[in-house]
């Protein structure tokens, strides 16, 4: 396992933000697969490939070089003592980038489903807030964890993480698009099921 980790420190110090796009696409897509197979147990055949492919172009498109560069600027602190510099990452972290993600999350889902700004608004609406609460829950004590380990591991850290976190983003978009097709509908004048 080791010399796993040591292979990746390698690739993200040589390559950090094309290896960090690469690891998060692969984990945000097991996230959607683990909400789409093993929460919502759509099946195979139902499986949404779609859903899965916008995850992928967010995680390793979006994420990772904003994460990459996040992660940079948070090092770069100048802020010497520990404990004094993890709060104050941890609280920029939590109070500047994860609204700035998550609005770009629900952003970037949205319109890569063909909708417009008026879905994105819509969505922003109805998932920001009880999004951000749960983000706080599950990310402050952990990104607590992850400023002391060493910065070439943090984006690997938080998407290990981002496997069940994506599995509840994915399945907040997807819960977000099911009120948005039923209020469509009752627009219209058709029962959905």
């Amino acid at each position: 396992m080791s010399g796993l980790l040591g292979k990746y420190a390698t690739l993200v110090s040589r390559y950090p933000y094309s290896g960090n796009m690469l690891q998060s696409a692969i984990l945000f897509a097991t996230g959607d697969v683990i909400a789409q197979q093993g929460i919502e147990k759509k099946g195979w055949k139902n499986h949404d490939y779609a859903r899965t492919g916008r995850i992928v172009i967010w995680g390793g498109g979006c994420f990772a070089p904003f994460a990459t560069t996040w992660f940079r600027f948070l090092q770069n602190l100048p802020i010497k003592s520990k404990i004094p510099a993890t709060i104050t990452r941890v609280a920029l972290d939590q109070t500047v980038a994860a609204p700035i993600v998550l609005s770009t999350f629900f952003t970037v889902m949205t319109l890569l489903e063909g909708k417009d700004m008026n879905a994105v608004k819509d969505k922003w609406q109805s998932t920001f807030w009880p999004t951000l609460k749960s983000n706080w829950m599950l990310f402050v004590p952990f990104q607590a964890v992850n400023m002391i380990i060493p910065p070439a591991y943090r984006v690997l850290a938080i998407n290990a993480v981002n496997i069940p976190w994506n599995a509840y983003l994915s399945l907040q978009n997807a819960k977000a698009d099911r009120i948005e097709e039923q209020h469509h509908a009752a627009e219209m004048g058709i029962k959905m099921s």
